[in-house]
């Protein structure tokens, strides 16, 4: 799988100059965790960091970071979960929403095969409805800004199954 390189810069250039940062940073951070003192408001945490460090509103803070994108722990059980889109009383079907600026290129997208729920038996019922499941997930944008190329964090909403709900009934007056 091509996993997109996130560098603004050509390859080198810089590498010397970030290490010796990160490596000026990591000596001047504590290792531990801040404690929170009451009354103080999470807006103010990057503002009352150690002596020393960089704040979000200096203009020296990087505006860019380098992220390793290799997905850790694929190894997961999914025993359980096979097939069960078919399973469900209110089943569904996977397409696949392709983007090639935007990483992961390939995102699973369900959508309910119907509007009504199914009985055990397999007909429909028409006491309650089938509706998506949706979850927000976060991607990387691919900007082309001449010949180099940058990303963007932006917010996605998928749609992972379908489960069944009681209709909504509106009582007139």
């Amino acid at each position: 799988m091509d996993l997109p390189q996130l560098r603004t810069s050509p390859p080198g250039k810089l590498r010397p100059l970030l290490l010796v940062l990160l490596a000026v940073l990591s000596a001047s951070s504590p290792a531990h965790g801040k404690v929170i003192k009451p009354g103080l408001r999470p807006g103010n945490l990057f503002k009352q960091a150690s002596a020393g460090c960089l704040t979000q509103n200096d203009s020296k803070f990087p505006q860019t970071v380098r992220v390793n994108l290799s997905i850790s722990n694929t190894n997961q059980n999914t025993k359980g979960s096979l097939n069960v889109s078919s399973r469900s009383l209110s089943p569904w079907d996977y397409r696949i929403d392709e983007d090639h600026d935007r990483f992961p290129r390939l995102i699973a997208d369900a959508e309910c095969r119907h509007t009504l729920c199914l009985t055990p038996e397999g007909h429909l019922d028409h006491g309650l409805n089938s509706v998506p499941i949706q979850q927000e997930i976060l991607v990387l944008r691919r900007e082309h800004r001449g010949c180099q190329q940058s990303y963007r964090l932006e917010k996605k909403i998928i749609t992972v199954g379908c489960t069944c709900v009681t209709p909504l009934v509106q009582h007139q007056a």
